[in-house]
């Protein structure tokens, strides 16, 4: 899977969050259910949503998050993606850096490529300007690549299948004719 550049920021590719994205994201860290400020934490994660979970190989979808100040004061906020592809390498893309006013709502896109079949996992965090501090993270979700093949456009396989039904065809009709 890759991330078309130009979106809100420039994808920055780092392997060092497999930790998160497997292990510590349970139903903890779910941030689809509301967004309130907890632990002092005053930005959240109000919805992320990807446009379609299963994709043929060459399609594209688009990940979307709302990012919300439920706190009392301005904050800065960091919108970073990490994925773990199939042949289990894990990447980290800085999506966009904004600043919210107390209440203020913000949606992060990001177009996604499927270039890699399998099961991918992404999952989005939401860190102080600095860094420093994670505000919240969503739970990992799943988009699923597939091969092209029937019902997508035609591969090899499909070609060679053709032929060989339209050859039968044809030495059927030369066997018919000469009866």
């Amino acid at each position: 899977m890759k991330l078309r550049s130009g979106g809100v920021g420039a994808g920055v590719a780092a392997a060092a969050v497999v930790w998160t994205l497997v292990f510590v994201a349970g139903p903890a860290l779910a941030a689809d259910a509301g967004c309130t400020a907890t632990d002092g934490e005053p930005v959240c994660l109000d919805g992320v949503s990807v446009s379609d979970e299963r994709l043929a190989k060459g399609e594209s979808a688009t990940l979307e998050a709302t990012v919300r100040n439920a706190g009392e004061t301005p904050a800065n906020a960091t919108v970073v993606l990490n994925t773990a592809g199939p042949d289990n390498v894990t990447r980290s893309f800085t999506l966009g850096r904004v600043r919210l006013a107390p209440g203020e709502t913000r949606t992060v896109t990001q177009p996604i490529d499927a270039s890699t079949p399998g099961s991918h996992g992404l999952q989005l965090l939401v860190f102080d300007g600095s860094g420093a501090r994670t505000y919240d993270s969503s739970a990992v979700l799943t988009v699923a690549v597939t091969e092209r093949g029937l019902g997508g456009a035609l591969d090899r396989s499909e070609y060679a299948l053709g032929a060989l039904v339209g050859a039968v065809a044809v030495v059927g009709g030369l066997g018919y004719r000469r009866r």
